[in-house]
């Protein structure tokens, strides 16, 4: 049954019945569907077929994750990440990469980036992504263009470039 209604609200999703999805979606999640869990929070933090609400989206991430989904880990990292919140956002990319979400490798690649003593954890992070099996193609051009960046020495300046430079440490 819950496949079933899940399979429903996914139908109605792709067609862009954003409202009826969430509805369905929603009795899918209160029945312990995780994919449903995680596919409401994904709307709030998009703002399909409900008010965006990021606090709503992480509610139902956390859920997802208590209902035994490895995607809400990483979706979790990107929440918090983009409320600002890096430490967070750090703990929930390293729990999604300790379950073997290797895009969330990017992701702590990416954070460490914004501090140069962070040099070394960078290149650690980038060659664990590359390690991944499932990675999308998109995922692993970046950490390779990131990494040989890295290599030519121009991490500095692509960092000042962006405005992003710092000295201070993440961890």
């Amino acid at each position: 049954m819950d496949d079933l209604l899940f399979n429903q609200a996914d139908s109605e999703y792709n067609n862009g019945n954003f409202e009826k999805a969430f509805e369905l979606f929603l009795k899918a999640a209160e029945n312990g569907d995780d994919s449903a869990m995680d596919r409401i929070a994904s709307m709030y933090d998009a703002g399909e077929g409900v008010d965006f609400d990021f606090d709503k989206a992480i509610y139902w991430y956390q859920k997802a994750v208590e209902a035994g989904s490895v995607t809400s880990l990483y979706n979790l990292g990107i929440s918090y990440r983009s409320k600002g919140d890096v430490l967070k956002a750090k703990y929930w990319f390293e729990k999604a990469l300790a379950a073997g979400d290797f895009d969330a490798a990017l992701e702590l690649a990416k954070l460490h980036m914004l501090c140069e003593a962070e040099q070394e954890k960078v290149i650690f992070y980038l060659k664990k992504c590359l390690q991944g099996n499932n990675l999308f193609e998109c995922t692993r051009k970046e950490a390779i263009d990131i990494l040989e960046g890295f290599e030519k020495g121009s991490k500095r300046n692509k960092a000042r470039q962006m405005g992003i430079w710092t000295n201070n440490k993440l961890s």
